[in-house]
């Protein structure tokens, strides 16, 4: 199942605890595409908080300032 989290507006903390929050009421092999606005979380706090728990993400700048964010959760 893919899943869909707008985080545009918050900085971190909020950033990695409202994917930390989605993620834990996911299943093993879903897939969470968050889009984040602040930076240092989309490019940082989020993919190494992803490595961190062993699962797979990937960031891509979609333009000017707003990242997608792609991670599953394994």
């Amino acid at each position: 199942m893919t899943e869909k989290l707008d985080i545009t507006g918050k900085v971190c903390p909020f950033c990695v605890l409202s994917v930390d929050q989605k993620l834990k009421t996911m299943q093993t092999g879903d897939t969470l595409t968050v889009l984040c606005d602040h930076g240092s979380a989309a490019t940082g706090s989020i993919p190494e908080y992803a490595e961190m728990k062993g699962w797979k993400s990937s960031v891509k700048l979609i333009e000017h300032g707003l990242w997608e964010i792609i991670i599953t959760k394994s």
